[in-house]
């Protein structure tokens, strides 16, 4: 089995698909002669639709973007030509109820072979079935929690100093018209919060001029007409025109405002910096961190994510951002888990490197302290391994000071942008699957 699994891989690879690519869009004469097929015929059969998907080779990822593509084509999936034909030939009220009959006869067959066929196909669908159509309370519900995991993501990540310093050097490169706004901002999100009340007017203004316009050409002479068929040939350049030109007017009108908040983000940032340096250092074993400087800290943070929350990053932003501190964490996990193998190698139990480890990453007194430890693996630990494990603490100290916060603080981020990413893509499954039906 091991090398039938690999033969199929290497033959993926060599054809050179990704498996996870639509399966559509990266096979070749079957699938579009089966999309050809359907276009004519309005259907296609369970039986084209396996032979074009054959059920080795396929996933329900594959299945699902095929029967979603299908879907919007217009294309039905029928069990036979035959059922096909015969219901959308009926007329009449007595060819109707026997259409009715032959469909309610192929249905209940239908449900039979899904209960007992292994194909891919009819195993999604089955699958698909068994999915509860959304009610309007249903999907808002839905909606609420997709948003809800979104804002938990972005939340943890407005508190990163990884962030902040990106949001600084976005700032120099608008000043120096070297990035647009809007490959920074949700332009729509951000000025539909900042601008709606004053543009309110705008638009009711707008609206009297356009119907006085028709009204003008409805009572005129007629002249209008050759107008309104010239402006129709040319609808589409004009309405990408208008477009571009309504973009622009947006970034300029957001700019000054976007920049101001830059300006008081960075500001705040660099007192904010200038503290979790000396914490940093306080942690490492240097000047202690009092209590007021704690509470000022916490009073800046705070300031700045409540700056954050009045603009809205652009989901490529966002994913830039989170993609920064997930390789950031694969960093410290990397570094982590040499130093746990050393201790294991050593015949130190996990948890007790666990126990000792968490909570001290960057204490300097940490090796000296875990040398006495009078458990099993401790001390062949630090003996055979002092000056590999120096190395990698102070690997992880460097790591810390590059992300500006200490190690626990920062994985409670990641774990929130986890957590946050997770409940919200449940939720957007649960809408997909839910949509489907």
């Amino acid at each position: 089995m091991a090398t039938k699994a690999v033969k199929q891989t290497e033959t993926k690879e060599n054809s050179g698909d990704s498996p996870d690519a639509p399966l559509i869009d990266s096979t070749g004469a079957a699938i579009k002669k089966l999309l050809q097929r359907g276009k004519e015929r309005g259907f296609v059969t369970y039986d084209e639709l396996n032979k074009a998907l054959p059920p080795e080779d396929v996933s329900s990822e594959q299945i699902e973007d095929t029967m979603t593509r299908l879907s919007e084509q217009g294309i039905n999936v029928v069990e036979s030509e035959d059922g096909e034909d015969a219901g959308s030939g009926a007329s009449g009220e007595d060819d109707k109820t026997d259409g009715n009959a032959s469909s309610s006869s192929n249905g209940a067959a239908s449900d039979a072979d899904l209960g007992r066929t292994d194909d891919p196909v009819r195993m999604y669908l089955r699958e698909m079935g068994s999915v509860e159509l959304l009610s309007r309370e249903g999907e808002i519900a839905i909606a609420k929690r997709i948003e809800a995991g979104r804002e938990k993501m972005i939340s943890a990540i407005c508190e990163s100093p990884l962030t902040l310093r990106a949001i600084i050097a976005w700032r120099g490169a608008l000043n120096e018209n070297m990035i647009l706004l809007r490959d920074i901002i949700d332009l729509d999100a951000t000025y539909g919060g900042t601008h709606e009340a004053e543009m309110t007017p705008d638009s009711d203004l707008d609206d009297d001029d356009d119907e006085k316009e028709e009204g003008a050409g409805e009572d005129g002479d007629g002249e209008s007409a050759p107008a309104a068929k010239a402006d129709g040939e040319d609808g589409e350049d004009d309405e990408e025109e208008e477009a571009s030109i309504s973009l622009a007017a947006v970034e300029e009108a957001l700019k000054p405002h976007v920049l101001e908040i830059f300006d008081r983000i960075a500001s705040t940032y660099m007192k904010v910096r200038r503290l979790q340096v000396k914490r940093l250092e306080a942690i490492k074993g240097g000047p202690d961190f009092n209590r007021p400087s704690e509470r000022r800290l916490e009073k800046l943070q705070a300031e700045l994510v409540e700056l954050m929350s009045t603009i809205r990053l652009n989901n490529l932003c966002i994913e830039h951002l989170v993609q920064e501190l997930y390789d950031c964490n694969r960093t410290l996990i990397e570094y982590e888990g040499r130093l746990l193998r050393l201790a294991t190698r050593s015949k130190v139990k996990r948890e007790s490197f666990i126990e000792h480890y968490i909570g001290r990453e960057m204490d300097s007194r940490w090796l000296q302290s875990i040398s006495h430890l009078s458990e099993r693996g401790w001390k062949p630990f630090v003996s055979r391994n002092k000056d590999e494990i120096k190395e990698l603490r102070g690997s992880i100290g460097k790591l810390a000071e590059d992300i500006g916060m200490p190690i626990p603080e920062f994985r409670r981020l990641v774990n929130q942008v986890q957590r946050g990413e997770r409940e919200a893509s449940r939720a957007k499954k649960e809408m997909v699957e839910a949509n489907l039906r």
